[in-house]
């Protein structure tokens, strides 16, 4: 139960942080106590100090005495959350003692029903033993190919959007079994982007097809989707304005009043150059509250600040005081986020 202003702030919350091993005088402890934030999420390199070996992760044992401890600290239950694809994007790997995990393109391109199964099932509970109970998984992206981002990391299963359902739907299911959540991203679609949001804005109005709502609508349909990631690309044609993270066009009118989603919706780190270039700390919070987004991921892990946290909740309390963030609209997406939280 939230007793102050941060800890009400502290619920909209997933953070980044920079140990393997947990002491009582860790920062993540003092967010977890001091604004009871929802969760964390886990990295295996620092982005920023290419120097460390590793951030969160250095083996099996290792992780399940982190997120035991994290868990233990906090009196609700946290998503311990990882962006864990395989192939590139691939927190637990094999040097860590995990098994050795394709990319969602090779999925894609054995188009095996049953080796999607059994992909899944290991991944959902290698994830389970070691206390994830949140995968920033399956991408939902179309492959475009070499020329755009996602498609040249191999993060895309295919071009064809009735692939991309199907297996998503085994591996959502699979990973539910094994009692981890799945995050489907990056909505309304990156695959066609050239750019990088991490290094500045993409701008997919020329190159987006509306076919790539596509996988979003069927699995929302199924009420299969736990939780949507918007992306913070740019898209004229949806909103002239504003990209897709900070558009209550694109958030609310098309992904929760049009599309029906009723669920918990996340949004890519606002650190990311496409946004903190462009908006202020306080402005991007209240555009992207507005817009519809119930949660932030704080990864914090591309130009590290060690005040990052204080900050955000600083630039949200900001917000309401001023009168440009409603309480209301906070109050709605705790109820969102606790309701996914009955599920891990």
């Amino acid at each position: 139960m939230a007793k102050t202003l941060e800890q009400t702030i502290g619920q909209l919350i997933i953070a980044g942080f920079r140990e393997s091993t947990i002491t009582p005088n860790s920062d993540i402890l003092r967010y977890i106590k001091d604004y009871n934030i929802s969760g964390v999420i886990l990295y295996d390199e620092d982005m920023e100090n290419k120097r460390n070996k590793t951030r969160n992760v250095i083996s099996q044992r290792q992780l399940q005495n982190l997120t035991k401890g994290l868990q233990d600290s906090s009196d609700n239950p946290l998503l311990i959350s990882i962006d864990q694809e395989g192939g590139k994007v691939n927190r637990l790997k094999k040097r860590y003692g995990f098994p050795d995990f394709p990319s969602w393109n090779e999925i894609g391109f054995i188009d095996d029903v049953q080796n999607t199964k059994q992909y899944s099932e290991l991944l959902g509970n290698c994830l389970n033993d070691v206390g994830i109970n949140l995968n920033y998984a399956p991408v939902l992206d179309l492959d475009y190919g070499k020329s755009s981002y996602i498609g040249n990391a191999n993060r895309a299963l295919s071009k064809d959007p009735n692939k991309v359902i199907n297996h998503s739907s085994i591996f959502i299911s699979e990973l539910k079994k094994t009692g981890v959540l799945s995050c489907a991203k990056h909505f309304p679609g990156q695959g066609s982007g050239i750019g990088d949001t991490h290094k500045g804005l993409t701008d997919i109005t020329k190159t987006w097809s509306e076919v790539e709502l596509l996988p979003y609508q069927k699995l929302i349909e199924q009420n299969e989707v736990d939780m949507v990631m918007i992306s913070h690309v740019f898209h004229r044609g949806l909103d002239p304005n504003l990209p897709a993270s900070l558009s209550n066009k694109i958030t609310t009118e098309l992904l929760r009043d049009e599309m029906k989603f009723n669920g918990v919706i996340i949004c890519d780190d606002p650190s990311m150059k496409a946004i903190s270039e462009n908006y202020s700390l306080e402005d991007t919070f209240c555009l992207m509250i507005n817009a519809g987004i119930d949660m932030f991921c704080l990864g914090n892990n591309l130009s590290y600040d060690v005040n990052y946290i204080p900050k955000c909740i600083d630039a949200i309390k900001s917000g309401i005081r001023n009168k440009r963030i409603s309480l209301d609209l906070v109050e709605n997406s705790i109820s969102r986020i606790n309701k996914l939280k009955k599920n891990i």
